[in-house]
């Protein structure tokens, strides 16, 4: 008696340790499978802020795009889409006359119209501005002036001056002044050039200019 309850013991025992076992068992696969399933959500996470980060990157770079875009298009119309006046030559004429004069010629560069042009030019001696003659202008009003088309100015110089300059004597400059509008007529344009005469070489160099407007070379 004894005997058989021992083995029932040891049966009931046995049983247990086995159901145990399983539940050990179970509960370990359980947490292998939530720990498989933090993993693959982990890995979501991560895959979805790396997208975000992308799309972050993709839509900064489509804006400095676009920016850079618009720039370089306002840049292109600046260029194109307004006119330019400037300086083709600078030269003494009539030099065996009374009358010597500066012949300066000017053109628009550009591809439009220059409107409300005024156009200024005057020679320094020494430091001094020579006055034009009662009958000559040293600004003209221009208007309208095409694109291509070669215009004059001239400055008139006193003889015993125009001996002085050719002898390297004296120095001049010749100061050259402009400014105009293009077709949309916001925006003043400005151009200041100085030029030198060489004796040497008896032919006016550049010496600086500007296209700054508001200056106190301007007019």
């Amino acid at each position: 008696m004894a005997e058989r309850e021992a083995k029932d013991e040891n049966s009931a025992g046995t049983q247990d340790a086995a159901r145990l076992a399983r539940e050990l068992e179970r509960e370990r696969k359980l947490e292998q499978r939530e720990r498989s399933q933090l993993i693959r959500v982990g890995r979501a996470i991560r895959l979805a802020d790396f997208m975000a980060i992308l799309m972050v990157l993709a839509t900064g770079f489509s804006a400095y795009a676009t920016w850079r875009t618009a720039q370089v298009t306002r840049t292109v119309f600046a260029v194109t889409d307004r006119p330019f006046l400037g300086v083709i030559s600078v030269k003494f004429e009539a030099t065996d006359t009374s009358e010597p004069r500066i012949t300066i010629a000017y053109q628009n560069f550009g591809r439009v119209p220059a409107l409300d042009s005024l156009v200024s030019v005057h020679a320094v001696v020494d430091g001094k501005r020579i006055p034009n003659p009662p009958d000559e202008m040293s600004t003209i009003d221009t208007g309208i002036l095409s694109p291509g088309v070669e215009h004059y100015f001239y400055n008139y110089v006193p003889l015993d001056t125009y001996k002085r300059v050719a002898a390297g004597i004296a120095r001049m400059q010749v100061h050259v002044n402009m400014r105009y509008t293009g077709p949309a007529q916001k925006t003043q344009f400005c151009y200041f050039e100085r030029i030198v005469y060489s004796a040497h070489s008896a032919t006016f160099r550049l010496g600086g200019g500007s296209d700054k407007c508001g200056g106190r070379e301007v007019f």
